[in-house]
């Protein structure tokens, strides 16, 4: 299986070519607002240095949320359009189940791994995930919630606590009442990767087959709120 990934839905933009287990080739941005610009040649060059025909792609993998709303918008459209023009399928990845999973090579069974990505103001999108034998598990639903209310979602950890997003600082001493160790991994450390993006793209597939493409839509968490931009003659 030939796999595209793509991440948006932080500040890092980034791209990842997966042919079965092995990443083939990846590129990421760590920059804001650079998502509309650079993604698609991003894409390109991936494509390129990976040796691979947009024709051979089998499936496009994209973090579909919780994020930045333009974020998520700039790649669940390009997910789209790359997979309708090329016949391939579609599946979207929870951006935190992704994230988290970076942090398996190293996290002991039973430890659980806190994703949380700054929400503006007191809040902070919140996925947590257990550590198994063989994997990573949702210990609980991801959810956008004030940094306070983290402990009493968060439940009891049986083994080690490690965060790791931009958020993760706006949570620490909220979580310090969660009777667990905690390790806070920096997220200049640890930014989001595509690559992680197609590992799970690639497990969704096999477990739950694609998504629809023209259903598909972001998994926002929280309702988008627009405010109307002030009138000129008011």
């Amino acid at each position: 299986m030939l796999l595209l990934a793509l991440e948006t839905a932080t500040t890092t933009c980034g791209v990842a070519i997966l042919r079965d287990d092995a990443v083939l080739a990846s590129a990421h941005l760590h920059r804001p607002r650079v998502h509309a610009e650079r993604l698609t040649p991003l894409v390109e060059d991936v494509l390129a240095h990976a040796n691979v025909q947009p024709g051979g792609l089998d499936a496009v993998a994209v973090s579909m949320g919780p994020g930045s709303y333009t974020g998520l918008r700039i790649g669940v459209s390009t997910a789209k359009g790359w997979a309708l023009a090329t016949g391939a399928d579609l599946v979207g990845v929870p951006t935190l189940a992704a994230y988290t999973a970076q942090l398996r090579p190293v996290v002991a069974t039973g430890d659980v791994v806190c994703g949380l990505l700054d929400a503006r103001r007191d809040e902070v999108y919140a996925g947590a995930y257990r550590r198994t034998s063989d994997g990573m598990t949702e210990h609980v639903p991801t959810k956008a919630l004030p940094a306070a209310a983290l402990p009493d979602w968060m439940g009891a950890v049986d083994g080690q606590l490690w965060l790791v997003g931009d958020g993760a600082p706006k949570a620490t001493e909220s979580l310090a009442a969660v009777d667990a160790p905690r390790t806070l991994v920096p997220s200049h450390d640890l930014p989001p990767s595509a690559a992680w993006v197609a590992r799970w793209g690639r497990q969704r597939l096999a477990t739950d087959g694609p998504d629809d493409i023209e259903g598909f839509e972001p998994l926002y968490v929280k309702d988008v709120h627009a405010a109307p931009a002030p009138s000129p003659f008011a």
